[in-house]
């Protein structure tokens, strides 16, 4: 039977508490958070089924009219939407969800969104805008299928993936690494060679944006396998991303091409991925990238934006710091052979 996977990526797995560090105030929070979602869920699957209902209610009064018309509509006839379960689940039928995309969620998913929202200087939470949040990233998911992308990533068969996220992915190279010491799933990115070549119209916006959605998801995909492997609760990715190219980007002026599309892409589609990312680290970052670099960081979210290290060159120290040196990239001083192409041309 075909099902969807969700977001809620540790469901099923014995890997302990994730939570268990959270203070007495920070589960109260959670619980209150909790139950404001939990409202919201009950009312769209109560709003979807009484929809449904009428939907069936017109559609008999369609069929007792004609036997033709009864006939020819054998094969389409409306079925009423499964119900949700009442527990938060990996995977679900996608008849399952109601038109807003509202789901059961985990305390771990929930609390993502929390953090999100939290003032990262006075550690305060601010529930109604993360509700508000979630909400939105629920209805964003159903109206572009989100849930089936991750799908299509966990089922490893390249003939799910779309031939022009396949093409997209030739033009903005990034490749998961292995896992760092703390086994969260680690990503390097050539993102100056995507600069310098400028291939922000080599597709469109819409493709880009699914493109990255695969990109995005697949967080989940590689968070749960790690989580899989080791009995522990990953909830991160790490992100290292290389800069060279980036001052050829600078004096072609084709930076100012991407970086409009990265600013359409954080405010379009990041905003719906908050807090999973432990770490973010920019090496062979030349000093005149540096105007490029705050420009980037104007319009990240400030909790992102204080993730980010600098590096002038390859920190090979750092790296090691990170993660063992099977997972770093032999181009950078590790052991790593797996193919990491060089940026393609449009």
């Amino acid at each position: 039977t075909f099902h969807f996977i969700i977001m809620n990526h540790l469901c099923g797995l014995d890997v302990g508490d994730p939570l268990a560090a959270l203070n007495d105030h920070e589960r109260r929070v959670l619980a209150a958070f909790r139950e404001r979602y939990e409202f919201h869920l009950k009312t769209a699957v109560r709003d979807s089924a009484d929809a449904n209902d009428g939907d069936n209610d017109d559609e008999e009064k369609k069929d007792s009219s004609s036997s033709h018309q009864q006939s020819s509509n054998d094969d389409h006839e409306p079925t009423k939407p499964n119900s949700l379960p009442l527990q938060p689940t990996y995977t679900l039928p996608p008849s399952s969800l109601p038109p807003s995309g509202l789901r059961p969620l985990d305390d771990v998913t929930l609390y993502r969104y929390l953090l999100s929202d939290r003032h990262h200087k006075h550690l305060t939470f601010h529930p109604e805008t993360s509700l508000q949040r979630l909400l939105s990233a629920l209805r964003f998911r159903q109206t572009h299928q989100a849930d089936l992308i991750v799908r299509n990533l966990a089922s490893s068969s390249p003939t799910d993936i779309p031939p022009s996220v396949l093409r997209c992915q030739t033009l903005r190279i990034a490749i998961w690494a292995g896992r760092d010491r703390h086994h969260r799933p680690v990503v390097f990115e050539r993102l100056g060679q995507f600069f310098q070549k400028g291939h922000a119209s080599a597709a469109t916006f819409e493709e880009w944006m699914e493109s990255y959605l695969y990109f995005l998801e697949r967080h989940f995909v590689e968070m749960r396998r790690a989580a899989e492997a080791t009995g522990r609760p990953v909830q991160r990715i790490v992100y290292f991303a290389d800069f060279q190219g980036v001052v050829s980007s600078i004096l072609n002026r084709k930076i100012w091409t991407i970086v409009p599309l990265l600013k359409h892409l954080v405010r379009t589609v990041e905003c719906h991925y908050p807090e999973i990312v432990d770490h973010i680290i920019l090496f062979n970052v030349p000093r005149m990238a540096s105007a490029a670099y705050n420009v980037v960081k104007g319009f990240l979210d400030p909790v992102t934006a204080e993730k980010i290290e600098l590096f002038a060159g390859v920190p090979l120290e750092r790296f090691r710091e990170c993660m063992g040196e099977e997972v770093i990239p032999k181009e950078y001083g590790g052991r790593n052979e797996m193919e990491y192409p060089q940026t393609g041309d449009a």
